[in-house]
């Protein structure tokens, strides 16, 4: 009988020792880092001293349609001088630009991992921004647009995309994605993987549109 009550302890300790290190293991909860920060993104710019720039806005949707360049800008912008711009986003007055959060992300998502995400608040609403250049030909007195600036590695083969959530959500689900976005403006860096812990070796870099 007492090697039974043993044997029966023993089996009951190593089930419970495989259930809570099965539970760490990395790939089922994945080490979540904020990418919450203050909304003031600060820029200095690979060769921004021969940029043809004199302004800066954040837009969110910018691109040409019907060869018309459009998109909603999102607070005030900020010009461009010493190679560089520093830009506050706005906090209020976002609602009309929020879109589903399941959508944002599953637009980023390879086919593979397409319906495999998580979402602690799938209610959630976000959207994004680019810092787009813009330049004043005082000569034509007219306004053109130049080109968009980048946070990303030389290689770009990480990017950073600025991201506003109205409320708190954390994003997992596949072993390429660990995102926590709190209410705010947040950092996702992107690349064959989705994450808001910030990679080392990013720079801001300029193209312009051809």
């Amino acid at each position: 009988m007492k090697n039974l009550v043993k044997i029966s302890i023993s089996a009951v300790m190593l089930s419970v020792a495989a259930m809570f290190f099965g539970g760490c293991s990395k790939d089922d909860n994945p080490s979540l880092v904020s990418g919450s920060f203050n909304g003031t993104v600060t820029a200095s710019v690979e060769g921004g001293a021969a940029l043809t720039v004199n302004a800066v806005l954040a837009m969110n949707e910018a691109g040409f349609y019907s060869g018309v360049f459009d998109g909603n800008v999102i607070g005030e912008g900020g010009p461009f001088n010493n190679g560089g711009f520093s830009i506050t986003l706005p906090t209020t007055g976002l609602n009309s630009y929020l879109g589903d959060v399941v959508a944002f992300f599953e637009y980023f998502m390879a086919a593979g991992d397409k319906g495999k995400l998580k979402f602690s608040n799938p209610s959630a609403q976000v959207f994004d921004v680019d810092f787009v250049g813009f330049f004043y030909d005082s000569g034509e007195d007219k306004v053109y647009v130049s080109g968009i600036f980048s946070y990303a590695t030389s290689a770009k083969d990480v990017s950073c995309m600025f991201v506003y959530a109205d409320s708190d959500v954390d994003v997992t689900g596949s072993a390429n994605v660990s995102v926590s976005l709190k209410r705010g403006w947040n950092r996702v860096y992107l690349s064959d993987k989705l994450t808001t812990k910030a990679p080392d070796g990013l720079k801001w870099y300029f193209s312009y549109f051809n």
